[in-house]
């Protein structure tokens, strides 16, 4: 006889939604499920909603920026070398 999982009631938090996904997505997703959480799928499901999460506060941060926020590629090319500490630093001439 095989074991049953209790699932922990979590009224007013949750929703169950029924979603249409192509089959391969659906097999990713249940891979994914197996591996990182003992087969949960809605944990994947949550996992993917906490990166969207992150990508609109990023967007919002961009919105909110502005003007501030516009960058060039080379600018941006200047930012990661610095990131990576690989930025050229400017000599300062001496102090008299």
């Amino acid at each position: 006889m095989g074991t049953v999982k209790r699932h922990r009631s979590r009224s007013g938090r949750t929703a169950k939604i029924s979603i249409s996904l192509d089959r391969r997505d659906l097999a990713l997703l249940r891979g994914r499920a197996r591996r990182l959480f003992e087969g949960n799928l809605s944990a994947v499901i949550a996992e993917g909603v906490r990166r969207v999460r992150e990508e609109e506060g990023r967007e919002a941060l961009l919105a909110w920026l502005g003007d501030a926020a516009r960058t060039s590629p080379e600018q941006r090319e200047a930012v990661r070398s610095e990131w990576r500490g690989n930025a050229t630093r400017r000599r300062r001439g001496r102090v008299a």
